[in-house]
């Protein structure tokens, strides 16, 4: 679904350097090498991550990447990850060339699904959301999770060992991404025919995922 998105938007793949940032288990690192891209996937974890992917495990808030090295960055449901939102579209300005694009995505934290596996317990607050951790509520039927990462974490910030979750809107993103030099080619609600992202306070609540188009600017 994603590759047709970005081929829909004119977007290559077929010859592009792309890194897919924090490519979890490596489902789209596959897909856009299917698609004739050379990529490379990065993450803290690598459990899983397909052989014929090319990878390095990394923190995405310092990726070991020369500067203007890749055509394309994919970081799909991971600046809700880090503790700095700021250095991640900092390093993905970074590593990218100039006119090359980036796709940027999350679900806002205010959404019933912003949450992840505290949703929508976390909409209660943390404490809420930290007791049905600990009752396994959240876990059931995801037996990866119990045993990868503690059942009963001190905080929102250390959910899953060395990464946390933290409280990001629509509004506080594209603050961010205004004073780099992108251009925005897109922000809408990703796989949804009807887009709030753009309708303020409402949207934070109403766009389950949202997802940007951005293209590094000649600075």
């Amino acid at each position: 679904m994603l590759v047709r998105f970005l081929a829909s938007r004119g977007l290559p793949l077929r010859g592009q350097r792309v890194l897919d940032l924090g490519g979890g288990f490596g489902g789209y690192s596959l897909a856009l090498r299917n698609s004739g891209a050379w990529v490379v996937g990065a993450d803290l974890s690598l459990s899983g991550w397909p052989e014929s992917v090319e990878w390095v495990r990394a923190n995405a808030l310092a990726v070991p990447l020369r500067s203007g090295s890749v055509d394309a960055v994919v970081c799909a449901s991971l600046i809700e990850h880090v503790p700095d939102p700021v250095v991640l579209v900092c390093e993905i300005h970074r590593v990218l060339k100039t006119g090359g694009w980036a796709y940027l995505s999350f679900p806002p934290f205010y959404t019933p699904v912003g949450g992840h596996q505290f949703s929508p317990f976390h909409l209660l607050g943390e404490r809420a959301a930290l007791g049905a951790i600990r009752l396994r509520k959240l876990y059931r039927g995801k037996g990866w999770l119990q045993e990868q990462y503690s059942i009963a974490p001190a905080s929102f910030s250390c959910a899953w060992g060395d990464w946390g979750l933290y409280p990001l809107t629509i509004h506080r993103v594209q603050s961010i991404l205004k004073a780099f030099p992108f251009q925005l080619l897109e922000r809408s609600t990703r796989w949804l025919p009807v887009d709030f992202s753009g309708v303020p306070i409402l949207g934070e609540f109403l766009t389950w995922h949202v997802q940007f188009l951005l293209v590094k600017r000649d600075t």
